[in-house]
């Protein structure tokens, strides 16, 4: 790089030399200059027709190849419909259906499909095929998008395999309703991105996955989305799944998450989201969960919300619920970055297994960031309960001096809970002008830190807040060295408890199994006579927190956000007086310069 920014070399045989006669020079000049404007003019001039071209000439589209319509094919470049004009093709790449009830739409290479009316594709029994389908043709890449004008407008598609897929892209926009269903696959399937937009339904049930994509997958969408898995996911995303749009997503799934994406989920945009698993997680991301502005009630077995990379609640309503009849059993939980809770975010976790918690992070590598749990300006209630796993009940845990058993129970069950093993920077578990309510059978809040040599301490830190309950509560500390086959490892941490002894038990009594932490109360101005209180107000008591009145805004901004339009045309406008902008400045350029 740096011969690039080295000084040129003068050239040492015209350097200084006046070798041109003056007027010659001039002359030189002089026409050099004539070709530069020139030039300048024809540079101009192809920018103006280029940006003129570009608004005025229709832009260049892929089209199908063929298309196949209840059995009977049709090559490109024919147009052919049927004599009740149900539907029409235009030979290239669009399709009209306008009270269409018949078998299987399949195109090779891309097709839009506008419809109208109430429409129904419905595959014979044994079919192997999609019912709608947008295949790779010989030379063009598949590629299906499926709108509507109407709300009043319906496509209902019914298969055995797959009912609705594309081998490339697909796109359902417009208000109208889809309705899909397939008993053995997926409801709509795209083996490259998949968006949905506009203010209709989309309804998928499958007997796998309810709505399946490859690539990245965008709800952008006012309306409803509805998706129902079956053995598979409700709604499965190959990379990033994107929410947003202010309108409602429900998944559910009978064996597998009822969300899961490959990469991060994002919700935003006052979108509310809803997820439920009769036999899985309800959400899993192998990259990070971000809700912003947005709701999300998730309800799972073993896990509500598993996000490997992170979760982050940024204003946002959150409900999680996880129950099982197994080991491990977390509401909200990641493995591999922190969690942070901020900006007037609401949230209410609920964890009951053997080895439950309801907020929790887990570092297990060592050099690596995460383990850490921030809580700042926002309302959080966590709670953790034991639940039997079968059998007669839990095992006796410890036999006391006189040897006489003790039947305590097994497990560990702590609300908040922040845990590192060697990890860049031990378990952290901040809570920051917030309201905090924690419960566990075993402990409240608990940070904990594993090493080989004692010297990694998880802590809690409170700021702008107090500790409420128990009566005489306090940051405790704990210690304790487990004793390996192999090798020692110290555990060092704290908890909120009572007493000024450091602990090596959480089971030990000074150990708060419920605490309330809460940021000073600010009193109220009083209302005048015959003043009108402003909506969502509330009259009980005369004082409040700043926290509360800060999440409650929260919650009625993220319900009435405005539904998020099409800006194609603002942005053709745009195009335009672009372009016209071009060839005034253009004209001026070159008039100045001649």
């Amino acid at each position: 790089m740096a011969a690039l920014f080295t000084t040129p070399k003068r050239n040492d045989k015209t350097s200084g030399a006046h070798f041109v006669e003056p007027d010659v020079r001039r002359r030189t000049l002089l026409a050099h200059g004539s070709w530069r404007r020139v030039t300048r003019r024809i540079v101009v001039g192809a920018v103006c027709a280029l940006t003129v071209s570009s608004l005025l000439m229709p832009s260049v589209s892929l089209a199908a190849e063929w298309v196949n319509v209840g059995g009977a094919q049709y090559n490109y470049g024919t147009a052919a419909g049927d004599a009740a004009g149900t539907w029409s093709w235009d030979g290239a790449d669009d399709m009209k259906l306008n009270g269409y009830d018949g078998g299987a739409i399949k195109a090779a290479g891309k097709l839009n499909i506008a419809y109208e009316g109430k429409n129904t594709v419905k595959t014979e029994p044994d079919y192997t095929g999609a019912a709608i389908k947008a295949q790779d043709g010989t030379n063009q890449k598949a590629e299906l998008n499926i709108t509507s004008s109407n709300s009043t407008d319906e496509l209902n598609v019914t298969a055995e395999a797959d009912a609705i897929k594309s081998t490339g892209d697909l796109s359902i926009s417009g208000p109208g309703t889809v309705n899909t269903t397939s008993t053995n696959a997926d409801g709509i399937e795209a083996k490259g991105n998949l968006s949905i937009t506009g203010s209709g339904t989309v309804n998928a049930t499958g007997g796998t996955e309810g709505i399946q994509s490859k690539g990245k997958t965008t709800i952008d969408s006012s309306g409803t989305v509805i998706a129902k898995g079956g053995e598979g996911y409700g709604i499965a995303a190959g990379s990033d799944l994107i929410i947003k749009g202010c309108g409602k997503v429900e998944a559910s799934s009978i064996e597998e998450a009822a969300i899961w994406a490959k990469d991060g989920i994002n919700i935003s945009g006052g979108s509310q989201v809803k997820a439920s698993s009769e036999e899985n997680y309800a959400v899993k991301a192998k990259g990070s969960l971000t809700v912003t502005n947005a709701s999300l009630n998730a309800h799972g077995v073993g896990y509500g919300v598993y996000a490997y990379k992170g979760i982050t609640l940024d204003h946002a309503t959150v409900t999680v619920h996880a129950a099982a009849e197994r080991d491990d059993v977390s509401a909200l939980f990641t493995g591999k970055d922190d969690i942070v809770i901020k900006n007037g975010s609401i949230v209410n976790a609920f964890a009951e297994g053997e080895f439950s918690t309801a907020i929790s992070t887990r570092n297990y590598n060592p050099n690596e960031a995460g383990g850490h749990i921030y809580i700042s300006d926002s309302v959080v209630k966590a709670i953790a309960r034991y639940a039997e796993t079968g059998g007669d009940g839990p095992d006796c845990y410890s036999g006391d001096q006189d040897g006489e058993i003790t039947p305590e129970r097994r497990g560990v069950n702590i609300g908040i809970y922040a845990q590192t093993t060697e990890g860049i920077m031990p378990a952290t578990i901040s809570i920051v002008r917030s309201k905090v309510t924690a419960e566990g059978d075993t402990a409240a809040i608990f940070a904990l830190a594993m090493s080989a040599d004692g010297k990694a301490i998880g802590t809690i830190e409170i700021e702008g807040s107090t500790i409420l309950t128990p009566e005489g509560g306090k940051v405790i500390d704990y210690r304790n060295k487990e004793e390996l086959s192999n090798d020692d490892i110290y555990e060092a941490g704290q908890t909120i408890g009572t007493g000024d002894a450091v602990i090596d038990s959480p089971y030990n009594e000074a150990v708060a199994k419920s605490t309330v932490i809460a940021p000073p109360e600010e009193i109220k101005p009083e209302e005048k006579p015959g003043e009108t209180k402003p909506e969502g107000s509330k009259s009980e008591g005369t004082k409040t927190t700043k926290t509360v009145a800060v999440a409650a805004t929260g919650a009625k901004i993220a319900g009435k956000l405005a539904a998020t339009g099409d800006a194609s045309s603002a942005a053709i406008v745009a195009a335009a007086l672009a372009g016209t902008a071009a060839i005034a400045a253009g004209a001026v350029v070159s008039r100045k310069r001649s």
